[in-house]
């Protein structure tokens, strides 16, 4: 299991850099934490987590299907 510390001087700097390893297999441990240099943010990866974030594809996009009413 891997841990990771995000530390950002303001809430909304915190949640843009933890919005970037959410994509990445990462998911929040805890709750956010004020210090004297802003806050932070735990987050957690199982190793399996990193190999299905590479190995999946994008969906492909179905083409919707439209009826015209005359």
């Amino acid at each position: 299991m891997e841990y990771n510390i995000v530390v950002a001087p303001d809430l909304e700097l915190l949640a843009t850099k933890v919005a970037g390893f959410i994509p990445m297999g990462w998911k929040l441990k805890g709750g956010i934490l004020e210090h004297l240099n802003g806050y932070a943010q735990q987050l957690v990866r199982h190793p399996g987590a990193v190999t299905r974030t590479t190995q999946r594809k994008p969906a492909a996009i179905k083409a919707k299907r439209t009826k015209w009413i005359e």
